[in-house]
């Protein structure tokens, strides 16, 4: 990379080499991690993992590269053996390998289905969810009798029959064994699967195929021993994660409150269903956009010993929070200026996933000290030179104090600035490595990440902004942040330009309704239709509902209010030249959003494209196939320039 230009493009999103999944060994000393490159054919992504001493020393590579995605390591109790999930017989499947190093062997007398989730529970023996499908398959016709048919990223209405199992791993010379401990049945889905320190395991139950709007979970104990399996926690929303303290107690991460984002993840001590940490508003999720990640679901919560590790979303970075079941309040782990992906912690030892604006994910330890393990992406960084934002700091009109984020192209020759919309409305940009930004300030604009009411990282109340606002205050927002990049002579008056994806997307809809000062716009996996979207979507009936402050289909104030609030409906006084770009399997913001805004703009002779991805869900910008995401960001490049010219 020596010889290349400073800069970053859309090929750079396969050109980089992503840390995550780490896993520690039981006495802190090294750690396993899954690397994720790009294939070959750009038509998925490859994983193999690496095995990182936690102190000085070389990495050495635990399992080969190929045409497979190695993923998910768990380290034995005794360290001896790495458990992970791998496709390499063509089908995703359990896998061990020797920590020391060795041949990777599929494990022994699986069951049948696809491993979901899985923990060690003693030196041999590990538990197990295993989905299998119902026996519908495609094309053949479903017959559906429940509401929530619908879920992002599921592949379609049936969902999959769940089973826990536990999995003898057959060491030293005795039989592999899968002994059958909970069938999910026709009405509940495991997942979860945590030891509970005395041959019991705590599991995570909610409803399969539910006929309510507004589901809650549940965490439930089995004892292999007897067969005795008890319910824990009644909880109000499905859990998220689940931990177990040394002393036996489980931890749960939950919202306080069923089929909406408003309430965000909070620690539940789920023996007793009480607050962990009372009275700190922290939002125990990963809600800081980007994309440059790998694959798969990152942790939320572990405990070592009494220590309880968590994440959660602060001031526009991820960061790693721990604390004690003394009462006393978690602290932060991780330095500012950096968000973390994904983390483990064993005996004393926290190691991270972290990114910053200018760094792309790497392995550090972040306890004890503060050590980089990894250096995957360093010669890529030291060429692009990435470009750090600066705090942008102003009040919308309404007297909110907000803040964003600017990055100033160092290409740009005229007063071009992009205005990114955040989804949600409950997420937010900040201190992320993010290809996109970088590809648009190479390409000549200046990016602005505007704060917008209702966003993640600032608490509860900031939060619930949010409701009843939807192009109201948030349009006010945003305006205030265009105002602000002309006031200050960033931007020219007729070149601001306009983009956001999801909420975000919804949000670009309804700012070109109302406003032309925008030169082009860009909107992403979008809402342009309150109405249908209730029926379409997999949230529509509860999430919006909420958002909205109780406005609902079946009166006739609240069906005109979501018109109203609807961009279709005032898709005549749009004059901004937009690119609606979406995916055709996205059950968040079905496709049909994108295709009435389209039919009734195109009808009206305007200035309108609509790019569809098949086989797309709502995050394939971030998470999709490489292929399609290099075209994507190729497109939306295209089509600035083309405006800004």
């Amino acid at each position: 990379m020596s010889g290349r230009r400073p800069g970053t493009m859309p090929e750079d999103l396969a050109a980089l080499a992503l840390a995550g999944a780490p896993a520690l060994a039981p006495d802190g000393t090294w750690a396993v991690c899954s690397v994720q490159r790009t294939a070959p054919d750009r038509t998925r992504h490859h994983a193999h993992l690496l095995r990182y001493p936690t102190g000085p020393g070389a990495p050495r590579v635990l399992t080969d590269e190929g045409a497979w995605s190695d993923t998910a390591p768990a380290v034995s109790p005794d360290g001896s053996l790495t458990v992970f999930r791998s496709d390499r017989d063509g089908a995703p499947g359990l896998w061990l390998v020797p920590s020391a190093g060795g041949t990777p062997e599929p494990v022994a007398g699986a069951p049948e289905g696809r491993p979901v989730v899985f923990a060690w529970l003693d030196a041999e023996r590990v538990a197990a969810v295993y989905a299998r499908p119902d026996g519908t398959r495609a094309p053949a016709p479903v017959v559906i009798d429940w509401l929530r048919y619908k879920a992002d990223g599921a592949g379609g209405p049936v969902e999959p029959l769940d089973t826990l199992w536990l999995l003898t791993v057959g060491r030293d010379g005795r039989p592999a064994d899968a002994a059958r401990l909970v069938e999910g049945g026709p009405a509940r889905r495991l997942g979860t699967p945590v030891p509970d320190g005395a041959g019991g395991v705590f599991y995570t139950v909610r409803p399969r195929h539910a006929d309510t709007a507004e589901p809650g979970g549940e965490v439930r104990r089995h004892t292999p021993a007897t067969g005795a399996d008890e319910s824990v926690w009644r909880a109000p929303a499905p859990v998220r994660a689940l931990a177990v303290t040394g002393s036996g107690r489980p931890v749960a991460l939950a919202p306080g409150a069923a089929g909406h984002s408003v309430d965000p993840p909070r620690l539940w001590w789920a023996d007793e269903g009480a607050p962990v940490f009372p009275g700190q508003d922290l939002e125990c999720e990963y809600s800081v956009r980007a994309d440059a990640r790998p694959g798969g679901a990152a942790r939320l919560l572990a405990a070592d010993g009494e220590r309880i590790v968590f994440a959660a979303t602060v001031h526009g970075e991820a960061a790693l929070y721990a604390g004690t079941s003394d009462g006393g309040p978690a602290r932060r782990l991780t330095p500012p200026g950096r968000s973390v992906t994904d983390f483990a912690t064993a005996a004393g030892t926290t190691v991270c996933c972290l990114e910053s604006a200018t760094e792309p994910v790497e392995l550090y330890t972040v306890v004890p000290g503060g050590r980089r393990l990894s250096a995957l992406n360093t010669a890529w960084a030291r060429a692009a030179r990435p470009v750090a934002p600066e705090e942008v700091s102003l009040t919308s009109p309404d007297g909110l104090p907000l803040r964003g984020l600017l990055y100033r192209s160092p290409t740009a020759r005229r007063g071009d600035v992009l205005l990114r919309l955040h989804g949600g409305p409950h997420m937010t940009y900040g201190n992320a490595f993010d290809v996109e930004t970088q590809s648009l300030l190479s390409a000549g604009f200046h990016v602005l990440l505007p704060e917008i009411r209702g966003g993640s990282g600032r608490g509860g109340a900031f939060r619930a902004l949010s409701v009843g606002e939807w192009g109201r205050g948030d349009l006010a927002d945003v305006l205030a942040f265009a105002d602000h990049a002309v006031a200050t002579g960033l931007a020219d008056p007729d070149r601001l330009y306009l983009s956001g994806g999801s909420y975000g997307g919804y949000l670009a809809n309804w700012t070109v309704t109302r406003t032309g000062r925008f030169r082009a716009a860009v909107s992403e996996r979008s809402i342009s239709n309150l109405l249908s979207k209730y029926g379409t979507s997999d949230n529509g009936f509860s999430v919006n509902r909420h958002e909205f402050g109780g406005a609902d289909l079946f009166d006739a104030a609240g069906a005109a209010e979501l018109w109203d609030r609807s961009p279709l409906a005032h898709a005549a006084a749009v004059t901004t030249p937009l690119l609606l770009v979406h995916g055709e399997v996205d059950q968040r913001c079905p496709v049909e959003q994108a295709e009435q805004f389209y039919a009734a703009l195109r009808r009206r002779g305007h200035d309108v494209t609509l790019a569809r991805y098949p086989g797309a869900s709502h995050d394939f910008a971030s998470a999709g196939r490489p292929d399609h995401r290099l075209h994507r960001l190729g497109l939306i490049l295209d089509w600035l320039r083309a405006h800004a010219s």
